[in-house]
């Protein structure tokens, strides 16, 4: 005879309920209800109809109406005592009587915690289960609590709610129809029609969740839209294989597919551009929205997910130069950089390093603004001049000039300074300034124009007059009163 009950979980349900109306303090608004009452109903139908209880259950007392009840295996484990039928032993009447250990009797199985009421199970031998009494609990018997992280899945059981809408939709898992259509699918995309054996592909992968035929199944559908030149969706199956299957025995094929992507994306969209760089339509082998967005998406994905691949420094470069391209010098330098530290042995760590010169001094924008980058762009000079100095060639004169150039651009940002407090007449702090110029950089022309400053203003005050001494005075005569 079967019964219907669930206890434990119409427990779960009520106290999370109870705990999300007292944490909100006020009434919940109506839709909050709404979502209550949905997730209640969800709850309860995981209820499932469970079997009589066993006899050795009903000799041990157990009571499945009570939420505390450690269960008659539990009790049977520790040699606590049977309860009545008519009273219920107290904790220290049934922790007193403990049946002695046989001789011969073998020691415990591992214990594994369960998932409903955290209570540690016994695996238990033949000879236990044919009604021999089982050995008492000992040192080397571990309980397991219940731990904070299972009181807070009560308290936050309304988040579940979106987790088991969706759980109703998904497909039911069958192996035999995965591999049915799977089947189709291989001979729709040997015949040619390859969004049609896309489809089957998906399809067969929903069916067989988290098995090698998914993972088959989602490289294929990639293909199929591949060579069926629907490159978006083709990226997103990738995608969504690479995600899954982080170490796909397909990686190496994926990231040649990825970086083939982005790079017909970022060269059709510098042909064709979209509608305001963002909006096209009637190409079904472009995205619609941010297609050269797409394209950078699409190399970053080649270094994320195969770092160490062939093509990941080639990634890293493509990305740099569309940022180039677009005129975003801090992001081109930022990804030159990137793959100067990160792919040092690189074919492209010469032209890295030359590129981020050029983007680092194209981003700077003045000596009275930030000179970081004038000190990156002199670090990259410096490591063509140092480490790559036998592969630069005819770059060595272009590396020297603009090494040269940097170093004007830092004397500048001294002199800039020194004129700043030259045109407020603070000609002590202008000097200042303008000899450290000389002193620093004394083969620029910054220095020329300082040295000149210098003997203009030779002999000034090192500040400008007080042209306000008696508010001052009256302040500082009322500073001394006490």
């Amino acid at each position: 005879m079967n019964t219907w009950d669930c206890p434990a979980d119409r427990a779960t349900i009520t106290n999370g309920i109870a705990r999300a109306v007292r944490s909100t303090g006020r009434w919940l608004p109506p839709h909050l209800l709404v979502a209550l009452v949905i997730g209640t109903i969800l709850s309860v139908a995981g209820c499932r109809s469970m079997l009589e209880l066993p006899d050795r259950a009903k000799r041990s007392g157990y009571d499945p109406q009570q939420p505390a009840e450690e269960g008659w295996l539990f009790r049977r484990i520790t040699g606590r005592e049977e309860p009545s039928a008519t009273s219920q032993p107290s904790s220290a009447d049934s922790s007193a009587a403990k049946p002695a250990r046989s001789a011969g009797q073998n020691e415990l199985g591992n214990l594994h915690q369960t998932a409903d009421n955290g209570t540690a199970v016994q695996r238990t031998s033949a000879n236990q289960d044919s009604g021999e009494p089982l050995p008492p609990a000992d040192a080397d018997t571990v309980i397991v609590p219940r731990s904070d992280e299972e009181e807070e899945e009560e308290d936050f059981i309304l988040f579940e709610i979106p987790k088991r809408l969706g759980k109703l939709f998904q497909p039911k898992r069958d192996e035999s129809l995965a591999r049915s259509l799977y089947q189709e699918a291989a001979e729709l995309y040997r015949r040619g029609r390859y969004e049609e054996a896309a489809a089957k592909f998906k399809k067969a992968a929903k069916h067989w969740p988290n098995s090698p035929l998914e993972e088959d199944a989602l490289f294929m559908a990639g293909e199929s839209y591949f060579f069926a030149d629907r490159y978006p969706q083709a990226e997103n199956a990738y995608l969504e294989l690479l995600k899954k299957y982080e170490f796909t025995r397909y990686l190496d094929t994926v990231a040649k597919r990825e970086f083939a992507i982005g790079r017909y994306w970022e060269q059709v969209e510098l042909s064709k551009p979209s509608m305001l760089g963002l909006v096209q339509w009637g190409d079904k082998s472009r995205p619609t929205f941010d297609t050269w967005g797409r394209a950078i998406k699409a190399y970053q994905n080649v270094r994320l997910y195969d770092p160490t691949g062939p093509l990941a420094d080639d990634a890293v470069m493509a990305t740099a130069n569309a940022y180039f391209l677009k005129g975003r010098y801090q992001d081109a330098a930022y990804h030159y950089d990137l793959l100067r530290k990160d792919y040092s042995q690189s074919e492209h760590a010469v032209n890295a390093a030359l590129l981020a010169i050029k983007a680092h001094e194209l981003s700077y924008q003045g000596p009275l603004y930030d000179g970081t980058p004038l000190e990156k762009a002199e670090r990259a000079a410096d490591e063509l001049l140092t480490v790559y100095r036998d592969r630069l060639g005819s770059d060595r004169e272009e590396v020297v000039r603009a090494k040269n150039e940097i170093t004007e651009e830092k004397a500048m940002r001294y002199f800039a300074i020194g004129q700043y407090y030259d045109n407020r007449h603070y000609y002590g702090a202008a000097r200042y300034y303008y000899r450290a110029t000389l002193r620093e950089f004394p083969h620029t022309k910054a220095a020329v124009l300082a040295a000149e400053r210098i003997r203009q203003i030779d002999g000034l005050p090192d500040k400008p007059p007080n042209r306000f001494k008696f508010l001052t005075d009256l302040f500082e005569s009322h500073k001394d009163e006490p």
